[in-house]
């Protein structure tokens, strides 16, 4: 009898410690550059306080403005982004204006966002397949575009 509670309790030891060991490994999380890299489709433009839905369709003339942003990762902390701001007229016609937004650095933040920076500057937010740029312009004021992961 004695040797069958040996045998149980070690049995017992031996499937505890088979159990947990064999738990799933946890997974890297993949780097900064990785989880902002990708396409967007822009769904907001602010300027100076005020803010258009995109696609925005102009009530004078029918011209809908439309826009992507295209992020790839330079290094693991450093990613690249284009963006293309289409126009589509009446008559079907669309002209794409193409803006190179430049190389930013990569932080993660406290709120666990990744805030993109040019130098110091914070040009930008990710969070949660939603990024958003920041910048000024001499002419406009303050702008604020946003746009979700594909």
């Amino acid at each position: 009898m004695k040797h069958l509670r040996t045998t149980t309790a070690l049995l017992l030891l031996f499937a505890t410690v088979f159990i947990v060991s064999c738990s799933k490994k946890d997974e890297p999380e993949p780097t900064l550059a990785d989880q902002v890299a990708g396409d967007y489709t822009i769904n907001k433009i602010g300027v100076s306080g005020f803010s258009l839905d995109v696609p925005y369709t102009d009530p004078t003339n029918g011209t809908v403005t439309s826009g992507t942003i295209k992020v790839v990762k330079v290094t693991d902390d450093t990613a690249t982004a284009k963006m293309t701001l289409s126009e589509k007229d009446k008559s079907g016609k669309i002209t794409d204006d193409i803006s190179d937004l430049g190389t930013a650095t990569l932080k993660k933040a406290t709120t666990g966002e990744i805030e993109a920076y040019s130098g110091t500057i914070k040009i930008g937010t990710y969070s949660n397949g939603v990024l958003s740029l920041l910048g000024t312009s001499p002419d406009l004021g303050n702008i604020t575009i946003s746009g979700k992961k594909n």
